[in-house]
């Protein structure tokens, strides 16, 4: 793509920098002109721009990503054409993306692993009750921001969840894709469910837990293999993040969560234990079923002959440090006792298995349906009262309305709620906080100052500065002459405060010739338009009558007109009678009068033929165009 950066694009993105490339858009820093916000402009590469299929893709993107509206989501914006140029205008989050973060700074702690992961969910969440699926999870779709936000974004391969089939095609990224897409091409919420596991893997670890060459060995161990535990790398992660990560990366669909809804009430929970340096025993059994079948699975396809079991006899303790002995525990076994220890272990598990589905089960009913029943809050930000009471009408919950004033939400929306999104609701009371709009004070006191003073009174007074345009005014040069609320009308808090400031007084050039005068008003920053002339009784010919602003307020750059004299409209009336009728007509019409001849001599005489009577008198004062007839007969 050639070089951008300057350019403005759509009338209103000015661009900065180029900070991303990849295979469909470009991605630069912007400033939004119209809005003075920065702003990540996303560009389809040329060679695609005209290509229907990634055109229809790129626009898809841009509507999926405007249903969606979640703290931990990268806003959008705008979505436009500029000529060729077909691009999205998404928020701007200055920081670094988890992939960057991973690695500089390797495998996190489990708290702080579960801090970045959260949100990631929380956002997932959102997009999965929204009916949409991302596609595409993986660190370099995740911002961690300067001020310590975490926003997921680029639904650059997302669908509509009911839109869902079997594709045909295996998208997304390798090292995160699911079973079910590598072998048979579908997905559905439980595939970002998958990649949302390795993920967490990864933050565990540092590494991703298949390694391969080519991107299709990677693939065929996700289609074949099952996920390790963290702990087998890490042996700082707890047992019950262990548990997590298995169930989301499940190799059956059916064994994971249905959603990250269903995941985000489990990672609270988790988060919320790790952090109480308690353990939560009762989750990490509940979450251990899908760990306990998939062992039951595996050593139910164990080959229980003889012969195998003969080969497990005579293996030495030292030879059985492989995979399956680890699993198994057989390393510490007498060799006589191998196989009695093998079907006391397969009953022992089948019993875990049963105790593990029943605890679960109660589990479950404790904590949906039982007296331990919960709820996680949803995000009511912005929404209507209406709507939140209709979001928590399931909650069965006493809620209260309190009215509170709100620079940045609309008069009627929520500004937010208590117990706070994302937190375990067990019964209660919610309140809501209403906004009632901004509260509306008077403004400063900034007439006469300079731009300086006015801007320290500004934001002494807990406003911005909004635009500043100077414009010629009778207000001493370089003041405040104008401003939002100079009326004495109130305006919202924190508002921004537009300034008019004076340019000092429009150049006075009434007198003066017509040469000067075009100078002066060129020296004050101003154009001359057009130039008319008018009789003036007063202003001499040539000299300036007045000068016309062509618009007003009247600013730097700005048109006038100019009214020149053709000097005064009235003439004496001078001594023509005895003089040639030919002179007398020159003479009177050289002073701006209609003459009319009155005469029985031909014209071809006239410079021969005497005037012998006038119709006005000598001295008489007559206005330019007036008639005078000449009498010679």
């Amino acid at each position: 793509m050639t070089d951008m950066v300057g350019r403005l694009i759509h009338g209103r993105y000015r661009i900065e920098k180029l900070i991303a490339r990849g295979g469909m858009a470009t991605v630069y820093i912007a400033e939004d002109n119209r809005l003075d916000r920065k702003v990540a402009l996303k560009i389809i590469h040329p060679h695609l721009a005209n290509d229907k299929v990634f055109r229809e893709k790129f626009v898809r993107e841009a509507k999926i990503a405007a249903q969606l509206s979640h703290p931990n989501l990268v806003n959008v914006f705008d979505q436009a054409e500029d000529g060729e140029i077909v691009f999205l205008a998404m928020e701007y989050v200055s920081g670094i993306t988890l992939r960057q973060a991973l690695d500089d700074f390797g495998a996190l702690t489990p708290n702080r692993a579960l801090d970045v992961f959260e949100p990631i969910i929380a956002a997932l969440a959102a997009a999965h009750g929204a009916g949409i699926l991302h596609r595409d999870l993986k660190p370099e779709n995740v911002l961690l921001s300067d001020d310590g936000r975490v926003k997921l974004s680029d639904f650059g391969l997302a669908r509509p969840i009911s839109a869902q089939t079997q594709t045909g095609a295996v998208v997304g990224t390798v090292a995160y894709l699911s079973p079910e897409l590598v072998s048979r091409g579908i997905a559905d919420a439980r595939s970002d469910i998958y990649a949302a596991g390795i993920m967490l893997f990864e933050l565990l670890t540092g590494r991703q837990p298949y390694q391969g060459e080519q991107a299709v060995q990677v693939a065929m161990q996700h289609a074949n293999s099952e996920v390790p535990a963290p702990s087998t790398i890490n042996a700082n992660v707890p047992e019950l993040l262990d548990e997590i990560v298995l169930w989301a990366t499940s190799k059956q669909p059916s064994d994971r969560p249905s959603d990250a809804i269903e995941l985000h009430r489990i990672l609270i929970r988790a988060k919320n234990d790790l952090k109480a340096g308690k353990p939560s025993h009762e989750l990490t059994q509940q979450l251990r079923q899908t760990a306990v079948l998939r062992e039951t699975r595996l050593l139910n396809n164990l080959d229980d002959s003889a012969d195998q079991t003969q080969v497990l006899t005579d293996m030495p303790a030292s030879g059985l440090a492989g995979n399956e002995t680890v699993a198994l525990n057989f390393d510490e076994q007498p060799a006589g006792q191998t196989a009695r220890f093998a079907s006391h272990r397969a009953l022992k598990l089948l019993t875990a298995s049963v105790l593990a589905v029943i605890l679960g089960l109660g589990a479950g009913w404790w904590f949906s349906a039982g007296p331990g029943g919960f709820h996680l809050m949803p995000n009511l930000t912005s929404r209507t009262k209406a709507e939140a009471v209709t979001a928590l009408q399931d909650f069965k919950a006493k809620i209260t309305i309190a009215a509170e004033s709100s620079k940045t939400v609309s008069d009627g929306l929520v500004i937010s709620s208590d117990p706070a999104p994302g937190a375990i609701f067990w019964g209660g009371n919610i309140t809501l906080k209403i906004s009632t709009g901004p509260r509306l004070v008077s403004a400063p006191a900034l007439a006469s100052k300079t731009l300086v003073e006015a801007t320290a009174l500004i934001l002494q007074a807990g406003f911005t500065v909004g635009q500043v345009t100077s414009w010629f005014n009778q207000a001493p040069i370089g003041t405040v002459y104008a401003f939002d609320g100079s009326d004495g009308s109130q305006i919202a808090e924190g508002s921004a405060i537009d300034l008019e400031i004076s340019l000092g007084s429009i150049p006075v050039v009434g007198g003066m010739d017509q040469a000067t005068a075009i100078n002066v008003i060129q020296i004050a920053g101003l154009k001359v338009k057009d130039i008319s002339q008018q009789y003036d009784n007063k202003i001499a010919k040539g000299q300036v009558i007045s000068l016309v602003p062509l618009t007003e307020p009247l600013g730097k750059g700005g048109e006038v007109n100019l009214v020149v004299s053709k000097g005064p409209d009235t003439v004496v009336m001078p001594k023509v009678v005895g003089e040639t009728i030919s002179a007398s007509k020159t003479l009177l019409e050289s002073l701006g009068l209609r003459v009319i001849v009155d005469t029985n001599q031909l014209s071809s005489n006239w410079g021969i033929a005497k005037v012998k009577k006038v119709s006005a008198s000598v001295g008489t004062k007559l206005h330019v165009g007036d008639s005078v007839t000449l009498i010679s007969h």
